[in-house]
C-alpha cells in the first residue's frame, strides 16, 4: 500500500538537503511547498514554455489577420481610389500587428494557467495543516513510498536532514 510521507521543514537549507538526499534515493516527490521560490529548485523554468507559446501564436495571429486583410482588399473587394495600387501593404500593417499582440497575451495566460494547473480549483493537499502554514513560515516536502519499512526510511532520511515535524499520510 502507498503512503506519503510529508514533512515541514522551518529553513530552506534543512529542506534542500532532505530533497537532494530523496533524489539521490530515486523517491518519488509528490509535493513541494514553499513560502517563496527557491531559486535553486529552478524556478521560473516553465517560463520559456510561455514566451514560446506567445511568439508563435502572435506570429499565427498576426500573420493570418494581414492574410485575411490582403485577400479582402486585392481578391475578393478590389476598390480603386483615386489611380492608386490594391495592393497597399503598409496601411495593411496595424491591424496585424496589434492583434497579433492580442494574440500572443491570450497564448500567454493560457500557458500560465495551464504550466500552474490553475483550473483546478481546489486540491487535496490544502486539508492538510502542513500545507496550510508553508505558505507563511515553513517548507513542506511530500514524498511518495510504500508501507513499512520504506515508509520508515522516508521518515528517516527528512528527520537527518532536518525535519521540525514528519508524518505518514494515508493507509
Amino acid at each position: 500500500m502507498t503512503v506519503v510521507a510529508i514533512a515541514t521543514f522551518a529553513d530552506e537549507g534543512s529542506y534542500l538537503r532532505a530533497r537532494v538526499r530523496a533524489v539521490a534515493e530515486e523517491r518519488r516527490i509528490v509535493g513541494e511547498w514553499l513560502p517563496y521560490a527557491a531559486t535553486s529548485l529552478g524556478a521560473g523554468d516553465g517560463e520559456q514554455g510561455i514566451r514560446a507559446a506567445a511568439i508563435v501564436i502572435g506570429l499565427i495571429g498576426g500573420a493570418a489577420l494581414m492574410a485575411v486583410t490582403i485577400w479582402s482588399a486585392v481578391v475578393a473587394y478590389p476598390f480603386d481610389a483615386g489611380g492608386r495600387p490594391v495592393f497597399s501593404w503598409p496601411a495593411f500593417i496595424p491591424a496585424p500587428v496589434e492583434f497579433g499582440a492580442l494574440c500572443a497575451g491570450f497564448a500567454g495566460l493560457v500557458m500560465l494557467f495551464r504550466n500552474a494547473r490553475l483550473t483546478r480549483l481546489h486540491h487535496a493537499a490544502f486539508d492538510f495543516d502542513e500545507v496550510a502554514r508553508a505558505a507563511q513560515d515553513s517548507f513542506v516536502l511530500a514524498l511518495a513510498c510504500d508501507m513499512g519499512a520504506d515508509a520508515n526510511g522516508a521518515l528517516a532520511l527528512m528527520a537527518t536532514a532536518g525535519a521540525a515535524h514528519s508524518r505518514l499520510i494515508g493507509g
